[in-house]
């Protein structure tokens, strides 16, 4: 039996697999979108146009964390713990979703009113407009986060991907087109209020077509246990985004627009590696909700083992990919504009992803068995090593010290997780076994 067909024969029989398949491909949307996104901007305006659009979405996605509450973490996992119950499920994801809507609405207001004072902060009059102009996609992002947390719980990854998948190239479209037309780069971010209309449209036609949003009905003990467990998970979720764009914020306090152009052209090349290894992340989480609601530590075991089998290689992989490519994108693509001296950045955030990228996967660990308190603490030391270690390498490294906050984060950030789930879930993920 040839290769190709033990492949096909692998991906008509094993779901997982052909779920990560479906994710990965969302995830090179996401890669083209986001290099086409930079690549754009770049050569028609400049690096400071880049740096002005890039620091709008650092708070757009930090603002979007506190907008949804933590609720897309309940509703991961109570649609897999509920999977075979309807009603249950129903009542569930419609107190869910109503209440998105009005977090929403509310956290686009919020944003829209503490937008100049934000561009005061970042010393950019232009990054506090397109902070301005980003707040009203947050109208429906909070309910994209539920509607998809849903269908991740519920294992409908196709879907997932194909929703997502047009989320990133509805943002791809408007940004270059806004940047290679005559209107000024701050107007770019309304990308994020046409794409997260498409999302959200998109989402319940499906819902509605597969029967899968029946007994709607607003239920307030769902209420107060979405309150209660995303209260607890919403600091991780914050955190964790947080994490992922507190270098970008912090470079754009302590440097012009330019330097944070340049960084984020380089952290983009690594956002691309991670988003592969959160994207088996989602894949695992559903599954673990069910491994260890049943006890199946055989199941969670062969994840663990399948991670460590692939994820390493495969990041070491990426990790020279991004280096050649942004050496070649530099010189011949957008040459002139300085992008070269990310190159830095760009190896020092590799090594710390490739350090801990293994249990990347599991990152969720703590979240879906149920303990998100415990969650937020890991996201906590994670971003505070960020933090402190940026801030005191920035003024003398310049984005090089940013770079290193990130890097070392990634790996404080695993060395909790390997701690808190052998305390906590009674799992040894070095060891890959469970106490007995």
């Amino acid at each position: 039996m040839s290769l190709l067909t033990r492949l096909a024969d692998r991906w008509r029989s094993h779901k997982l697999t052909r779920d990560i398949a479906w994710t990965l491909g969302s995830f090179v949307v996401l890669a083209i979108s986001g290099m086409v996104i930079n690549l754009v901007v770049a050569g028609m305006r400049d690096a400071a146009a880049l740096g002005v659009f890039n620091q709008a979405y650092a708070v757009y996605i930090i603002a979007s964390q506190l907008a949804t509450l933590g609720l897309h973490y309940s509703v991961l996992r109570h649609a897999a713990l509920h999977d075979a119950d309807e009603q249950v499920r129903g009542r569930m994801f419609f107190t869910a979703a109503t209440c998105a809507l009005v977090l929403g609405a509310v956290a686009a207001v919020i944003v829209g009113l503490v937008a100049p004072w934000l561009g005061s902060l970042f010393d950019s009059v232009v990054t506090g407009r397109a902070i301005a102009w980003s707040a009203a996609g947050l109208l429906l992002f909070s309910l994209n986060k539920v509607l998809l947390a849903y269908l991740n719980g519920l294992r409908r990854m196709r879907a997932f991907s194909i929703l997502q998948g047009l989320r990133y190239l509805v943002v791809m479209v408007v940004v270059c087109g806004v940047a290679a037309s005559a209107l000024p780069i701050e107007m770019a971010t309304l990308a994020f209020l046409v794409a997260e209309t498409a999302t959200a449209l998109g989402s319940m036609a499906y819902l509605a077509r597969h029967g899968l949003a029946r007994h709607l009905k607003f239920d307030r003990e769902w209420l107060v246990k979405h309150l209660r467990f995303g209260s607890k998970g919403l600091a991780a979720g914050m955190f964790a985004e947080f994490n992922s764009r507190i270098d970008v914020l912090l470079i754009g306090v302590f440097l012009p627009d330019r330097e944070v152009g340049i960084y984020s052209f380089a952290a983009m090349m690594v956002d691309g590696a991670y988003h592969v290894l959160a994207m088996v992340r989602l894949n695992f989480n559903p599954v673990l909700v069910g491994a260890l609601r049943d006890g199946d530590h055989a199941q969670a075991i062969s994840l663990r083992r399948q991670s460590a089998r692939f994820v390493l290689p495969a990041t070491v992989a990426m990790a020279l990919i991004a280096v050649v490519a942004l050496w070649a994108l530099a010189n011949f693509v957008v040459p002139h504009k300085g992008l070269h001296e990310g190159m830095v950045s760009l190896v020092v955030l590799m090594s710390g992803l490739v350090v801990a990228s293994t249990f990347v996967p599991f990152d969720n660990l703590l979240m879906v068995s149920g303990n998100p308190g415990y969650q937020t603490l890991q996201q906590v030391i994670t971003v505070s090593f960020n933090v402190l270690i940026a801030i005191l390498l920035l003024p003398t490294l310049g984005i090089a010290g940013a770079a290193c906050g990130t890097a070392v984060s990634y790996i404080a950030g695993i060395a909790a997780l390997l701690v808190f789930s052998r305390r906590i879930v009674g799992w040894n993920l070095l060891a890959n076994r469970f106490r007995t």
